[in-house]
């Protein structure tokens, strides 16, 4: 079976970590994957974005796939209404809530979904469903719950070489976040928290348009020898620094899963959460500290007082391992992919192989 994966652009980020993950399980059961991106970045133009749409919508009409998987807004909008002009089957995914889309797409998202064009439209988590609980109930026919699986990340080298490596003192406690600069990872309240924090030292893995106005709030609070932008590392840097911090801290606005705070609990950090619904049931059972995301005292105090034990960290990963393992996403995936022509879609919750959302 022949499929095509759609993305938006190269960013790093959580997509393209799923769509990664998706594209290589499928490739292990035998399927053939293509992925192919719209954009050729986030600032594109206007015209090198149309041409990358219609680029793509050529590809999907004529590339004779058995399946068409989508990723992000346009590009689900793009493979339910092209898409259906052909055989293929049509995936697609709600990875932002929908306030968090800009609303000309969001309109469009629920009317192409409100007619019936979408065959499956995937959301990883019971929180991101019911965050669509308003929509018409043609478009939340299609809704498939999917656990996001993650695969964990082993650290290949210490944490003074890590550390070394990246330019980082091995002074005081090592904060870790995993997010690209953006507002939604809200990265301020934990430069405003280190503030009050002179045994913390922060890392922000990943980049983002937001790097210069962190790095000014840093200087501003007196903390940028303390806080640490990397922007976009390996997923080999990742695994090391996993291995290397004390805390992982996760103050992010919104998610609709949270897949760099589940890689921290299956490496078995601590953490330390914004308290959203989302994020309380994927790490539920882990070693997490719930605190409101713009509260940044309540942060001060949170990192200041958390502390775990050795054996806190082994349940946490124990207890998230077998929820989020990456085989069974794949299988779920396999089993949208394989559903007879005509029937109608299974809806796939966490924690259960097939039940109706």
């Amino acid at each position: 079976m022949r499929v095509l994966q759609i993305v938006h652009g190269p960013e790093a980020g959580g997509v393209k970590t799923l769509s990664e993950l998706i594209g290589d399980g499928l490739g292990r059961r035998g399927f053939a994957v293509e992925t192919t991106m719209m954009f050729p970045a986030s600032d594109a133009s206007l015209a090198r974005k149309v041409a990358g749409t219609l680029r793509v919508a050529w590809r999907i009409l004529t590339g004779r796939h058995d399946a068409v998987i989508a990723y992000q807004a346009a590009a689900s909008i793009l493979t339910g209404v092209v898409g259906r002009l052909t055989r293929a089957r049509r995936i697609v995914h709600q990875t932002a809530l929908p306030a968090a889309v800009k609303a000309p797409l969001r309109r469009l998202d629920r009317i192409v979904g409100t007619l019936g064009l979408y065959g499956a439209n995937v959301v990883n988590s019971q929180a991101t469903a019911a965050a669509f609980a308003s929509y018409p109930a043609r478009y939340r026919r299609a809704i498939v719950t999917i656990d996001h699986g993650v695969a964990p990340l082993q650290p290949t080298h210490p944490r003074a070489e890590t550390l070394a490596r990246l330019g980082i003192a091995d002074q005081g406690r090592i904060l870790l976040n995993i997010g690209r600069l953006t507002a939604q990872k809200n990265h301020e309240v934990l430069i405003a928290a280190l503030a009050h924090l002179p045994d913390a030292r922060l890392i922000v893995a990943g980049g983002g348009p937001r790097r210069d106005e962190h790095a000014a709030l840093a200087a501003r609070l007196g903390v940028a020898p303390r806080v640490h932008l990397l922007g976009d590392v390996t997923p080999c840097d990742i695994a090391d620094l996993l291995g290397a911090s004390d805390l992982f801290v996760f103050p992010s606005s919104w998610e609709t899963f949270g897949i760099a705070a589940v890689e921290a609990a299956l490496a078995g950090l601590p953490i330390i959460a914004a308290d959203l619904p989302v994020l309380r049931e994927v790490l539920a059972g882990t070693d997490t500290v719930f605190v409101s995301p713009f509260d940044p005292t309540g942060w001060t105090q949170a990192i200041g007082a958390h502390a775990a034990h050795a054996g806190a960290r082994r349940d946490a990963a124990r207890a998230i391992a077998h929820r989020y393992s990456v085989e069974r996403m794949i299988d779920a995936y396999v089993a949208l992919l394989q559903r007879r022509a005509g029937a109608s879609e299974p809806a796939i919750s966490p924690r259960a192989d097939v039940q109706a959302t």
